[in-house]
């Protein structure tokens, strides 16, 4: 990871009893990813469930976290 925003906002967040969710990462790339939380707009028998999508680049500092985005 090249910035370290997480442990930083994490440092903050602690003082409210808070802290960013980060998710287990499988397979070769283990770099810790913010994850953005969905909400389902309809539920019941039949609809969609919400998915979660990981952030390219830090939501902070807007540094990228692929390996071949990083300074």
């Amino acid at each position: 990871m090249a910035c370290n925003c997480i442990e930083t906002v994490d440092a903050k967040l602690a003082e409210r009893n808070t802290r960013i969710m980060l998710p287990i990462m499988l397979g070769a790339d283990q770099t810790a990813r913010t994850m953005i939380v969905t909400d389902q707009i309809e539920t019941g028998r039949g609809k969609q469930k919400a998915v979660g999508m990981f952030a390219s680049y830090c939501p902070f500092c807007g540094i990228g976290y692929a390996s071949d985005t990083l300074a």
